[in-house]
């Protein structure tokens, strides 16, 4: 009977530092993958209070971001200089706000996801990807980085801003390391018809 526990206690421990040494990896896999990003294009799919919007964006990590809204407004965001600009071509209105108040104070600075990634202790799943919660100031509120757990790219995220309601935002078609062109320039709208 002493023969069977020594040998599930030996089993308990080697199992839980297998699990132990696997984690370690998997968050050294995704520290060196964003460690390599300088920049991703992307589809996205966005979710928040039961309204569904659709386009692409391009993210740069020096802090910089762009996305089109497919759609009659012709929305777009950038996000450059700390700031972040609404811009709805249709209306041809312009609404500034400082991205230190939002989430992409977190999600478009990639050292502080590596430094967060680097302090998990235990990694979380969810479907098919790695989930890294970051706790933001009571501001910015939380976000939940989706990770997927075949090529460690960026999969989503979740993020509940300081009303509590929450966004989901789902990366589809994601190509990293590319070529581009884009000036993250807003436009300058003539409302006098000039």
């Amino acid at each position: 009977m002493i023969k069977k526990i020594s040998l599930l206690i030996i089993f308990f421990v080697i199992s839980i530092s297998a699990k132990a040494e696997s984690n370690k990896e998997i968050i050294q896999k995704i520290a060196s993958r964003f460690d390599d990003i300088n920049n991703i294009q992307f589809d996205f799919i966005q979710t928040s209070n039961g309204l569904v919007e659709k386009g692409s964006c391009y993210l740069s990590y020096a802090k910089k971001l762009i996305c089109r809204y497919l759609g009659d407004e012709q929305k777009e965001i950038i996000i450059k200089n700390n700031t972040l600009i609404v811009i709805k071509k249709k209306y041809q209105k312009i609404y500034y706000y400082r991205m230190a108040n939002s989430v992409f104070a977190t999600i478009l600075d990639k050292k502080k996801i590596i430094k967060q990634i680097n302090q998990i202790r235990k990694i979380a799943i969810k479907d098919n990807n790695f989930v890294v919660e970051f706790k933001n100031n009571e501001n910015a509120g939380s976000v939940r980085l989706f990770i997927n757990k075949d090529t460690f790219n960026i999969a989503g995220w979740e993020t509940a801003g300081y009303d509590q309601q929450p966004t989901s935002f789902i990366i589809k078609n994601s190509q990293t390391n590319v070529n581009t062109k884009e000036k993250f320039e807003v436009p300058n709208f003539d409302l006098n018809g000039n």
